[in-house]
């Protein structure tokens, strides 16, 4: 009865230590002024193939009062992110009489995963932004 119990424990710690990663990530700036989102259509590539992501940022203040610029940077342990740097702009009140106030930009990347995966089975993408490192998680699968 004992070892029945040990393997049924055995059984729910193995899965729930191997979970999916997410196939979309939301983290906020220190201040909670911005979020930056990184949404794929999927979170598993095959070596050799590239996954569009949906890169958010929004400004959780709302309108905002000057215009601000900001940069992403990308970076990935496996493959390349194309573009490599976003840079972008929400228009604030003082500057918005002819084109509008925005409070979030949406741009696509392109994350491609090398042909031979060096290292272990998930690609991680990071998008730097201010103090903030929103992380996608990419399961690589077998051919």
């Amino acid at each position: 009865m004992k070892i029945r119990w040990f393997a049924w424990g055995l059984l729910i710690a193995f899965g729930l230590g191997c979970s999916e990663p997410n196939s979309s990530v939301t983290r906020s700036t220190d201040d909670d002024q911005f979020e930056v989102t990184l949404k794929a259509a999927k979170n598993h590539l095959k070596p050799g193939e590239a996954l569009p992501i949906l890169v958010t940022v929004k400004s959780l203040a709302g309108q905002l009062a000057e215009t601000t610029a900001g940069t992403i940077n990308f970076i990935t342990n496996q493959g390349n992110v194309f573009p490599s740097r976003l840079d972008f702009i929400l228009l604030g009140r003082d500057d918005s009489l002819s084109t509008g106030v925005t409070t979030t930009y949406t741009q696509w990347v392109s994350f491609a995963l090398g042909p031979r995966p060096v290292e272990g089975r998930q690609a991680d993408v990071h998008a730097l932004f201010r103090d903030l490192d929103t992380t996608l998680k990419i399961r690589i699968v077998e051919e």
